[in-house]
């Protein structure tokens, strides 16, 4: 199951909400109860960013597309739910309300594009050096980079429109970090409330 991009996109989240509770845990311990906890904040981007495709993919192109000879496999189960919809939307709300924004650079969704370039090639090499998986009966984990159907050219198309569908989405988060959100009384028109407590 590793070879699939949502596993591995949910075990990255898994790994970096670890580091972070530990994190946040030494800093109660050390700082008190008030207060935030970052850490890698450009690697958040990444992390947000794939995750976040991990749930456009599936809910887009793999559900609507999806075809089993096993009648008894339900696309839309609970483990699905989980990896595909729950950890991807609990991950964006976790930046959007938590994290200290205006802290992306430019160039940083540049950069977060390595995480789907590194996978595309792992796919592509252990396709060469590994057999078929079981419950897709192909040498690769999904129809678009299936080289041996595809051919070269429609495969490196595939992963050209997909690389710049993550860039894409690299922005959009880097221009909504750019916004700088004011959540305060005084902007959700409650004056009078707050004219009456002072």
């Amino acid at each position: 199951m590793l070879v699939f991009y949502t596993i591995q996109s949910n075990a990255l989240c898994f790994v970096f909400f670890s580091i972070l509770a530990v994190k946040t845990l030494i800093d109660i311990k050390t700082k008190g109860i008030r207060g935030s906890t970052h850490i890698f904040p450009h690697l958040k981007g990444a992390v947000t960013m794939t995750i976040s495709m991990t749930f456009i993919v599936y809910h887009f192109i793999l559900v609507p597309l999806y075809i089993s000879n096993d009648v008894s496999y339900k696309i839309l189960n609970w483990q699905n739910i989980l990896v595909h919809y729950f950890v991807p939307i609990m991950t964006v709300l976790d930046w959007l309300l938590f994290d200290k924004k205006q802290n992306f650079r430019w160039f940083d969704p540049m950069l977060w594009i390595f995480v789907p370039i590194s996978y595309f090639i792992f796919i592509i090499i252990r396709a060469k050096i590994g057999g078929i998986i079981d419950i897709v009966q192909s040498k690769y984990p999904y129809f678009f980079v299936d080289v041996d159907i595809l051919g070269w050219i429609n495969v490196l198309k595939y992963a050209g429109v997909f690389i710049l569908g993550f860039l894409v989405l690299g922005y959009v988060i880097y221009l909504v970090d750019k916004i700088k959100f004011k959540f305060t009384l005084e902007n959700i028109g409650c004056n009078s409330v707050v004219k009456e407590a002072n």
